[in-house]
């Protein structure tokens, strides 16, 4: 689907919607549990359906794993099945086959499983979804080694898994722990449910700190009753920058945009695009660079760089090269929407550099089937004296389905085409 969009200011109340980080991590804990556990969540989208069609299968004997395109599915339910199943298929759909899955792959292989591609053809692989591979063989305790700054999702699909083996278990983390705040989260609802795990912070070697997560095993995961999903500081970040944008289209210091139903206190990262919208409230009429480091908070960078744009002055983003085996490579895709946009932009290898005016001019946008891309420039229409053309815009079913439905409660302005 293809909307056009005139520019205009946002402004009234939303309420936030479930945050999928936190409602993965929720749902997985509550299928593990013997007693039953209520999970309240408010807003359901394409990778929680993807999660909740997997846990459905933890009973079957040899199941099937449709992930879809949910590459946090995936990485949560190959360690957490192979805990508990002898053999599993997996499939998936868009990016997601190609995306990787070393070397969380590789520490399975050396913990009891074999991935073998290609050898079944499961009747519901059909369409764009493909088997990505067979696991086969019980994981195993021991010691895990893996780098910190591939995916936390390796780590966290680890964490759920391990504590149900025989044996003891620990995860070495070899190098820089970035997007931490999401293995904060996983350790938050763990212990929610009755899983303990040790977590040890070794002194800075060469600058970098080193963690280490000591797991007992034989631990049952014991239900608490009744959960909640909290608010979505991720998706939420779209509106609490449309909201500086508003301001400043109306030239007000008062909220334009208010988002409800949000825990100050979370720990998912994305809240720190509040520190980053202040900064560049201070900073908007000045000539200063701002340097943002975007390594524990990556599904940040496409509407930080629509903020950035509004601000006189350059604004680079830093060490955000995992972006690039997200759902489109993101660096390329936010510098290709800024600069359809008619905005000057530059990327780097692993980063990007946003010459930003204050002003965009409008254009043609193509999502690239990634929800993150659309929502970015649907925001980014505020700054744009032009209509504002995005192809694709049904990619928003991944994680907000009922974004459009919020844009146009806040005054937003579009056509289907």
């Amino acid at each position: 689907m293809n909307i056009k969009i005139t520019p205009g200011p946002l402004k009234g109340c939303i309420h936030s919607i479930s945050s999928k980080s936190h409602a993965h991590r929720l749902m997985i804990a509550a299928s593990l549990c013997a007693d039953f556990c209520q999970v309240s969540i408010s807003d359901m989208n394409e990778d929680l359906e993807a999660t909740e069609n997997c846990l459905s299968q933890l009973n079957d004997l040899f199941p099937v794993f449709n992930c879809n395109e949910s590459g946090s599915t995936l990485r949560f339910m190959l360690p957490l099945s192979m805990a508990l199943k002898d053999k599993a298929v997996f499939l998936g759909a868009g990016r997601l086959p190609e995306r990787p899955i070393s070397p969380l792959k590789e520490e399975m292989e050396s913990h009891g499983c074999t991935f073998t591609k290609g050898t079944d053809s499961p009747q519901n692989s059909t369409g764009n979804t493909q088997q990505i591979f067979t696991v086969t063989g019980r994981l195993k305790g021991g010691v895990y080694n893996l780098p910190g700054n591939v995916s936390s999702q390796y780590i966290t699909g680890l964490l759920f898994a391990l504590p149900l083996l025989k044996e003891n278990s620990t995860i070495n983390i070899t190098s820089n722990l970035e997007s931490s705040s999401y293995v904060m989260l996983t350790l938050e609802v763990l212990k929610l449910f009755g899983i303990i795990i040790e977590v040890y912070k070794a002194p800075q070697v060469q600058d970098e700190p080193l963690y280490s997560f000591i797991i007992k095993g034989n631990q049952q995961y014991i239900s608490p009753g009744k959960v909640s999903a909290e608010g979505d500081w991720s998706n939420a970040a779209f509106f609490i920058v449309a909201d500086a944008l508003s301001c400043l289209a109306h030239n007000v210091s008062t909220p334009s945009v208010t988002c409800l139903h949000l825990n100050p206190d979370s720990a998912q990262g994305d809240k720190e695009i509040l520190s980053f919208v202040e900064t560049v409230r201070k900073t908007r009429h000045s000539n200063e660079k701002l340097v943002f480091d975007v390594s524990d908070v990556p599904d940040l960078v496409p509407v930080l760089a629509v903020l950035a744009a509004s601000r006189q002055g350059t604004t680079e983003i830093i060490n955000a090269g995992r972006l690039r085996i997200k759902e489109s490579d993101r660096l390329a895709t936010v510098y290709e929407m800024i600069s359809h946009l008619g905005g000057n932009i530059t990327e780097l290898p692993e980063g990007l550099v946003i010459h930003g005016t204050g002003k965009l001019k409008g254009g043609w946008v193509n999502g690239h089937n990634d929800h993150r891309i659309v929502m970015a420039a649907a925001i980014a229409s505020i700054l744009c004296t032009e209509p504002v053309i995005i192809q694709g815009t049904e990619a928003v079913n991944k994680s907000y389905p009922k974004f459009f439905q919020d844009f146009a409660h806040l005054g937003g302005k579009y056509n289907v085409l």
